[in-house]
């Protein structure tokens, strides 16, 4: 059983915001719609400038939230690739996008 907080979802944005200052970070999935179960984890999409490879962008971000024992879905996506994929309906990242609850927006 995990159990979510709203302060470990704020642990986690400022987690994240501190090692890739992203753009924006979406949670989606059942946690988003509502629907989560005990045992669900944590899918997160967060859009942010990157030169590495996408498979390398959450590296660092799993190694800033390994002390937090849920288990967490992160996928970075560059705003350039969000734009790309805004056009296929049914990529997870425009479901994402479209359905997701944003937890932090970068101001300015």
């Amino acid at each position: 059983m995990f159990r979510v907080t709203s302060d470990l979802m704020e642990e986690i944005v400022r987690r994240i915001v501190e090692v890739v200052q992203p753009r924006r970070i979406i949670l989606f999935g059942s946690r988003a719609r509502g629907d989560a179960q005990s045992e669900s984890d944590i899918d997160l999409l967060v859009i942010a400038d990157s030169k590495e490879p996408r498979h390398r962008r959450s590296a660092p971000i799993y190694g800033a939230l390994s002390k937090v024992l849920i288990p967490m879905d992160i996928v970075v996506f560059t705003p350039e690739e969000v734009a790309e994929w805004r056009e296929v309906r049914q990529a997870f990242v425009t479901t994402a996008v479209r359905e997701g609850k944003v937890l932090y927006e970068k101001q300015g």
